[in-house]
């Protein structure tokens, strides 16, 4: 018989699963969506995938694999860095910046739709719960 803590992490894992299915908007997966906004939160010239690997919790060629359709999209574009020719920075196009505004709004109702039935304080006990699982 499963454990509490199985159960615990059974449970969050649905919903990941459900809020990763409410968060593709704008042709946009869940995982493109939270790298596009890792990309956007960073400076100007881009960030390197290890950078972005480190922060979202993959590995450097997942991120890889996952900016190589964005590219292709004209969503993301990536740039040799000048002062070590083994690296790449990987940024937000004009087109991937306007993508991701239109995305931001609907996706951010939709959440909203997702944690309608708790209050406020809720939603930020849950944030830190979370937080905290995830140290």
């Amino acid at each position: 018989m499963p454990t509490d803590a199985i159960e615990t992490l059974l449970a969050l894992a649905h919903a990941h699963a459900v809020a990763a299915r409410a968060l593709e908007v704008q042709g946009l997966s869940f995982g493109e969506l939270r790298l596009l906004l890792a990309l956007r939160a960073s400076h100007p010239g881009g960030r390197r995938p290890t950078e972005l690997a480190r922060d979202l919790e993959l590995t450097p060629s997942g991120v890889t694999r996952a900016l190589l359709p964005l590219e292709k999209r004209g969503i993301v574009e990536r740039e040799r860095d000048p002062g070590d020719a083994r690296a790449s920075h990987a940024k937000l196009t004009a087109a991937g910046a306007t993508l991701l505004d239109d995305a931001v709004g609907p996706a951010a109702e939709r959440a909203a739709r997702l944690l309608r039935r708790l209050s406020v304080g809720q939603t930020k006990q849950l944030q830190r719960l979370l937080e905290e699982v995830g140290r």
